[in-house]
């Protein structure tokens, strides 16, 4: 056979002597044997078989090498050398039966470089070519059984924890061989051998942050193998995990990691704004510009570095995700979960020295603050799955009644599931709430940014600031309809249960207002993009939906009534033209046909600042003289209202001629607006001014609270759709499965919905596109972040660790 040219370009890279003169050129053991390997050569040949292989694994592994030459071999190469590799593979396995550490170790070591290298291969048949290439398929079974064996038995023994750690790496390069973890044939045998005790002995043992991290990302990856098609040990086994050590660790595992990954956002650009120094100087620089500082300003660069993130730590998300969604004691127990103080010291295994390292205050202030970041520079295709998956992860979180007491600062003994409004006092916070944001770092790196708060307040504001966060930085023509139906969903549970515990947030809440009042206005403009795509509909109703809930149920959800001005300010300023044009766009319709409220155009205007200069027009006298159906209202004013008899959007609501909150708010202060200007037509309505005619009168409102709460039980159980027209719809693809509407006379997937009726989320095994997607980025980040850390980290380094 013709000899091939394989390793590096440059061989005498691996050459401990260069020819000189008469003196050959002098190659390293594990080379020169290798060589002959990978050229189709035997080199045990003429040699005692035994001896050969138990001096071969004595030698130190040169790793570097023997992936380099891998790699510059095509499949067909490969397939050609097939006995070669065979005979490496079979008497690696065999090997880690040895009884001498050394053999042991560097078996594995050649196990987990020849796998990772072969699986980076485009194999035509990819699972039969890979068996075929490294056991051949009558010795399969035996050998991959034999091997996941060996590494149960390393992880569960005393030996060092060297050995422990390539057994956990050749573990992950068998997990990880390919992208699609379903079709990575080799993950059953992980389903026949379960290694689940023996990774969780390793993590409960393991000091370094980064290795409890591999062993739990490990875990969560074969927990998603095939978990719709069969029963996934792995994730039963997670389900069932009740040993509160454990938990507990798991917990500080997704806090640190959390912490670590935010960390990675502040290094590219230091958003802290506590030093005066720091704030003079940003706002000298945005100033001067290029002329400051360059490099500092150069956009492109920063765009690229956070393009890259998060790094492959994220992979967390998939077993933080598993763990809270089918174990509500680790639930319990990650919200509890309180570092010592809020600088910690941590053991860095790539250096073995003591760092320093900025930690939040709690398990959940960690992924908040983490969530904050990801979610505003959410701008690649590999961003978006760990975007949607923290979504999920945070409307889990809200839809659990255990989480308010830590997002609400509610008495742990004040059950939320029992807190009813007979016997639920009324919960206000101050400076001592137990659980603040004080010590949770959000993201302010992107323009406009959310206010600070002024001294602590409850976790759930900070909460809404990440949602919101998410909601104003990623409108666009190609958004994620999906993870905003999420965050509505989001805000919407969360503003239910503070009216059913009768908490009053104090929060920015007029942000609250701009945020959703943007949302609306760009599906408006932007609803020809929209309306091919079958989950815009569901978003337009559920937004509008949310509207009208916090303007009827306002009053016991906010701390003081300028928070609830402000939002009655923001739909008199806007009008409800942006709800009556989406309508009619996506064609949601009202049964029967509403009336339109009086016209608003003259009122109002689309610039805040311009509201003032905009005088007040007479309404059309068709209008005044018109005898269409009238609204009720307060005694202190006129009885009845004229309006037009043209139908309106807000949100398919039915119920005889009741007009929907949002439309009776805006009719209602629309008629003051216009008494005034009657009252004095030389002045012009600022405002101020407007603010203060909202408050003057906002007693004499009246809204139908019984009614909104009955309608949306009604969708909620299937009785009524948007109008009898909309059809059902699903977050994420079908993936989360989170599906809230049905046809008008069906039943609901799930009875699910965005609204207090919803059973909760759900995965629906039938759709299941997300996960699958996810976890190709799952599998590859995890690859990644694992060759980083074997790389990085020698086992001197990890013998200093222990010691």
């Amino acid at each position: 056979m013709q000899e091939m040219k394989v390793g590096p370009t440059s061989g005498a890279e691996y050459l401990l002597r260069r020819q000189q003169g008469q003196k050959m050129k002098l190659k390293e053991k594990f080379v020169e044997i290798y060589d002959m390997f990978l050229t189709g050569q035997d080199p045990a040949q003429g040699k005692d078989p035994e001896a050969f292989w138990d001096e071969l694994f004595l030698i130190k592994v040169n790793e570097e090498y023997l992936a380099s030459s891998l790699r510059q071999l095509s499949e067909d190469q490969l397939l050609a050398i097939k006995d070669g590799i065979n005979s490496i593979f079979l008497h690696a396995v065999q090997t880690m039966r040895d009884p001498m550490p050394q053999r042991r170790l560097h078996a594995m070591q050649t196990l987990t470089v020849v796998l990772g290298e072969i699986f980076r291969k485009k194999f035509h048949n990819w699972s039969f070519d890979v068996i075929h290439l490294l056991t051949g398929l009558s010795h399969a079974d035996l050998v991959f059984r034999t091997l996941l064996q060996e590494l149960c038995t390393i992880l569960d023994s005393e030996e060092s924890l060297q050995m422990q750690v390539v057994a956990l790496r050749l573990a992950v390069a068998l997990a990880c061989g390919n992208d699609n973890v379903n079709k990575n044939s080799l993950n059953e045998y992980f389903m026949q051998k379960d290694i689940f005790p023996s990774l969780i002995k390793f993590f409960v043992k393991v000091e370094s942050i980064e290795l409890a991290f591999e062993a739990m990302s490990l875990l969560g990856l074969l927990a998603n193998y095939n978990k719709y098609e069969t029963q996934n040990r792995y994730l039963a086994s997670l389900a069932a995990l009740n040993d509160d050590t454990i938990l507990q660790k798991m917990a500080m595992v997704i806090t640190h990691t959390c912490d670590k990954m935010r960390k990675s956002y502040t290094e590219v650009m230091d958003d802290d704004e506590q030093s005066t120094v720091s704030k003079l100087t940003s706002a000298f620089s945005y100033v001067t510009g290029m002329l400051w500082n360059p490099k500092s300003q150069d956009i492109s660069v920063t765009d690229e570095a956070f393009a890259r993130l998060p790094d492959g730590r994220v992979t967390v998300l998939l077993v933080f995700y598993d763990l809270i969604y089918t174990n509500k004691r680790f639930l319990r127990i990650f919200l509890n979960y309180s570092t010592s103080s809020s600088s910690a010291v941590t053991q860095d295994n790539t250096t073995g020295q003591q760092t320093s390292l900025e930690v939040s205050g709690t398990g959940l202030g960690a992924f908040l603050s983490f969530s904050s970041y990801l979610l505003q520079h959410n701008r690649t295709h590999r961003s978006s799955p760990y975007t949607h998956l923290c979504l999920i992860i945070l409307l889990i979180l809200v839809e659990d009644t255990s989480s308010y007491p830590h997002l609400c600062s509610i008495p742990q003994s004040q059950d939320p599931a029992f807190a009813t409004a007979a016997n639920a006092a009324v919960t206000t916070f101050g400076a001592n709430a137990p659980t603040s944001t004080g010590m949770i770092r959000l993201c302010r790196q992107r323009q406009p940014v959310l206010p600070k708060f002024k001294g602590p307040v409850p976790m759930a504001a900070a909460l809404l600031d990440v949602i919101l966060g998410f909601l104003k930085h990623n409108m666009k023509k190609k958004m994620q309809v999906d993870c905003f139906r999420i965050a509505v969903a989001i805000i919407f549970n969360m503003a239910a249960r503070f009216k059913a515990l009768r908490v009053r947030l104090p929060y920015h809440w007029v942000e609250m207002w701009n945020t959703l009042q943007g949302l609306v206005k760009f599906l408006q403009a932007n609803a020809k993009v929209f309306q091919n795509h079958p989950e815009a509909r569901d978003l337009v109703a559920e937004t509008i939906d949310l509207v009208n809930y916090f303007v009827t149920f306002g009053d016991m959800i906010m701390p003081d009534p300028a928070s609830l001005y402000a939002l009655y300010y923001e739909i008199v300023r806007s009008g409800i033209d942006p709800f009556s044009d989406l309508a009619k766009e996506f064609t949601i319709s009202v049964q029967p046909p509403l009336p339109a409220p009086l016209p608003h155009h003259d009122l109002t205007s689309r610039n805040r600042l311009n509201l003032a200069s905009s005088p007040i027009s007479s309404p059309p006298e068709s209008v005044i003289g018109s005898t269409t159906p009238r609204i009720s209202l307060s005694p202190g004013l006129p009885s009845t209202i004229p309006l037009s008899p043209e139908p309106i959007l807000p949100i398919g609501f039915t119920l005889q001629q009741q007009l929907p909150p949002s439309a009776t708010l805006y009719t209602f202060f629309f008629s003051h607006l216009l008494a005034w200007r009657d009252a004095n037509p030389t002045r012009s309505l600022g405002p101020d001014l407007v603010s203060t005619i909202i408050k003057d009168h906002y007693q004499d409102l009246t809204l139908v609270p019984n009614t909104l709460d009955s309608f949306l039980s009604m969708r909620q159980n299937g009785t009524t759709g948007l109008g009898g027209v909309r059809g059902g719809g699903s977050y994420g693809n079908g993936a989360g499965g989170l599906s809230t509407h049905s046809p008008a006379g069906s039943s609901p997937v799930n009875g699910l919905g965005p609204h207090p009726a919803w059973d909760g989320y759900t995965e629906v095994p039938g759709k299941v596109y997300f996960f699958r997607q996810l976890t190709r980025w799952i599998v590859s980040d995890f690859r990644s972040i694992s060759r980083h850390n074997a790389s990085s980290v020698t086992l001197t380094n990890i013998s200093k660790t222990v010691s």
